[in-house]
């Protein structure tokens, strides 16, 4: 791709030369017809200079002319001079018999044309006249040396200014694209110095107008950068903090196991080791997830056409063992409810949905998929405490958790939830269900035709 300032000349130059081109065939061809208008004047006097000589002798037409008039009529220092007197019948009574003669009926006003003669090029004049009812033609015509030197003189008279002048607009053109774009040279160098921790906003106290808006798009870039990287920041925080305790309970349960002797003791603490391993192993299998359902770390998960009413069919007995011991009854409303999206994420929101409703105190939790008219809807509603309006928004943050005091859970689930959604193009909304306490997670999804 051709740069600003490749992309600026090509647009600016070509017209520049195109005008300077015709600009100098303009001046050239008024100079040159100027010229060639003065030229024939003079040959058309010479025309009307032999007019008055011309007599009718004997009935016939005759120039009375002496050799010196002659030579004064021919007398130039660069061209060579012809003329002809022709009667009536096309005779050449006087002059140059061989010179071409006019192949129209001049009148009174002199008449021009090229020709050539003795192999040369001339140009010529006809003038027609009446001399005691006998019809008179006097041709005039002179070689264009001194025509083809004034057109040369006139060509560099129109092609020196004119070339001067396109020199010069060249490089008035290119200093001002090269100021022109000096701005943006010194927002990239300003740039280019800073490092990729540096995130900073650019000023925009001294940017010209034009760059405003791309610098105010970029600070806006950066400050969403910046929260990323806070983001990340605290992801990377909360989650070596985590799997720090699941992992020195794990250490620890060990350690008291294989200090004591007492098997009861020992099985008791072997089994609290279980636990925290099966913590650490659901903590990472969370965190796979959300990698998962990232589109920067994923970005080329297959989507297809599917029905979020299969989808929870698919999951529903892995959803069944997972509450039995929980003692929490899983009812399903299922009605055809066509997406296109994929369907492994999908079945996975719908898995931390249903988990997050039996971890947190429900005895009933109800999954319904419906269809709407340009939407199609995923509803899991449980009869637990119910969250409060406050909390709403935030409990999708990573690593949030409404009881922290509980060693159930990480705080992912409803953030995979929330990373999956947006994948999605889905709405997530949380709310109370229509009868009683508890809680209601709505997914909308747009609807496959």
């Amino acid at each position: 791709m051709r740069s600003l300032r490749q992309h600026l000349l090509l647009w600016l130059l070509p017209p520049l030369l195109i005008v300077g081109a015709v600009a100098t065939a303009g001046a050239y061809a008024f100079l040159e017809r100027r010229l060639t208008d003065a030229y024939d004047l003079d040959l058309g006097d010479i025309a009307r200079t032999i007019l008055p000589y011309v007599h009718l002798v004997n009935g016939r037409p005759t120039l009375v002319f002496d050799q010196q008039a002659d030579a004064v009529l021919r007398a130039d220092s660069t061209d060579v001079i012809y003329y002809a007197v022709i009667d009536a019948r096309g005779e050449v009574v006087a002059g140059e018999r061989a010179l071409p003669h006019p192949d129209f009926n001049p009148g009174p006003d002199p008449r021009y044309w090229d020709t050539t003669y003795l192999d040369q090029r001339i140009r010529a004049v006809a003038l027609g006249t009446t001399i005691e009812g006998q019809n008179i033609r006097i041709v005039a015509a002179e070689t264009c040396r001194k025509r083809d030197r004034a057109a040369r003189d006139a060509l560099l008279s129109a092609l020196l200014p004119a070339g001067l002048l396109i020199v010069a607009s060249a490089i008035s053109v290119l200093y001002a694209v090269r100021q022109g774009l000096g701005p943006v040279d010194e927002l990239r160098r300003q740039l280019q110095a800073r490092t990729y921790l540096d995130l900073r906003p650019v000023a925009e106290g001294g940017t010209v107008e034009e760059l405003r808006p791309m610098v105010n798009e970029l600070n806006e870039m950066l400050a969403r950068l910046r929260e990323a990287q806070g983001a990340q920041a605290r992801f990377i925080a909360n989650a070596a903090h985590q799997l720090r305790t699941p992992i020195a309970g794990l250490v620890t349960q060990i350690d008291l196991a294989k200090s004591i002797t007492d098997p009861a003791q020992r099985a008791q603490h072997l089994e609290h080791a279980r636990e925290s391993a099966a913590r650490l192993a659901r903590l990472a299998q969370q965190v796979l997830s959300l990698a998962k359902a990232d589109p920067v770390s994923n970005p080329k998960m297959p989507e297809e056409r599917c029905d979020l009413a299969d989808i929870v069919s698919d999951q529903a007995s892995m959803w069944l063992r997972g509450v039995a011991h929980r003692k929490v009854e899983l009812e399903f409303d299922l009605a055809p409810a066509p997406i296109h999206g994929n369907a492994i994420l999908v079945g996975e929101l719908a898995s931390n949905l249903v988990d997050n409703a039996a971890r947190y105190g429900a005895t009933t939790v109800k999954v319904v998929t419906r269809n709407g008219k340009e939407r199609s809807f995923l509803e899991v509603i449980d009869d637990g405490p119910g969250i409060p309006v406050d909390e709403r928004t935030r409990i999708f943050e990573r690593f949030r958790r409404l009881d922290n005091e509980s060693t159930e859970g990480s705080g992912l689930g409803l953030a995979i939830v929330s990373e999956i959604a947006q994948r999605h193009a889905a709405q997530v909304s949380v709310g109370e269900p229509s009868a009683g306490a508890g809680t209601r997670v709505t997914v909308s999804f747009p609807a496959a035709a």
